[in-house]
């Protein structure tokens, strides 16, 4: 299963879980390694898995940074119960494009082996965070060849370039399910199937690219975050945190958490309600990957 449609008019769902403000203090240099905000990822787990289970009907692959494994291992273990499929999102969510191969296979290989410790599963899937791995060279892609069954980094809107770009990479066994990225209309920007992009356009938005998605021959596939499931800013860097950048970069991050914290957020469960009543939903990825290629 390499991207193309076996199933139309049904969705592919996974969850990349991950800690806002964890990883954003990382990226901003504010710390190294802190306390995972587990009350908020513990909430944010009930909504989305009550979602999943009471409106979506189908359990779902959650791509979680291997800190996560570490420092909750008892939420990890609660997927599993669940029925979900615990995959990987690196250990630390650092954009791998910047890395050279052997620190990507240190954070793969850690965040794998930390996930598969905490889950007593083996972990045969991969994103990249922020979808941010070097897609030039294969060098990066090969490593992750050589870990996982699956990968889930790359974002495209047609067939044709997405099998142009595994012939790049020599991606002869990894499996590649790609989230669709491209124009709902002939004018306005591109978004892809979920995150960011399905809070804040309005639904007619994500329907018009989840046509074009199908039509493309491409299997749809949303991709969220446990943030986007609040909107009480339980993520949320706060300015004391901040304040070690200086004032105006203090305020310009607060000022654009607005838009991953509180724009669009009150309503994104509607939205994905409504969205799985017309369009029914595969289930975990290595489950739809194990099927397609057997």
């Amino acid at each position: 299963m390499n991207g193309t449609l076996k199933h139309p008019g049904k969705l592919l769902i996974s969850i990349d879980f991950e800690d806002f403000a964890f990883d954003l203090k990382r990226e901003l240099g504010l710390w190294e390694t802190g306390a995972l905000r587990q009350d908020a990822l513990w909430q944010s787990y009930e909504v989305i898995n009550r979602f999943l289970t009471e409106d979506a009907k189908t359990e779902a692959t959650f791509f979680c940074t291997g800190v996560i494994g570490d420092q909750m291992p008892d939420l990890i273990a609660r997927m599993v119960r669940d029925g979900h499929e615990i995959a990987c999102h690196s250990h630390y969510h650092d954009n791998l494009d910047g890395m050279n191969p052997q620190e990507v296979m240190t954070c793969l290989r850690r965040g794998q082996a930390t996930l598969q410790d905490a889950s007593g599963q083996p972990v045969t899937g991969f994103r990249a965070p922020n979808f941010r791995i070097d897609k030039q060279a294969p060098a990066q892609y090969q490593i992750v060849q050589q870990l996982f069954d699956y990968d889930s980094s790359y974002c495209t809107a047609s067939k044709a370039e997405l099998a142009d770009f595994r012939d790049k990479m020599g991606l002869d066994r990894l499996t590649t399910l790609p989230i669709f990225y491209d124009r709902p209309y002939k004018r306005g920007p591109k978004i892809k199937l979920g995150g960011t992009f399905l809070k804040l356009f309005p639904e007619s938005y994500t329907r018009a690219t989840l046509a074009k998605c199908i039509k493309a021959g491409i299997q749809p596939h949303f991709y969220l975050h446990p943030y986007e499931f609040q909107s009480d800013g339980a993520f949320c860097v706060s300015g004391a945190e901040l304040a070690p950048l200086g004032r105006r970069k203090r305020a310009y991050w607060q000022i654009r958490q607005n838009q991953w914290h509180r724009v669009g957020n009150a309503g994104l469960l509607g939205k994905l309600q409504r969205i799985v009543a017309d369009y029914p939903t595969l289930g975990r990825l290595d489950v739809a990957v194990s099927a397609a290629n057997s």
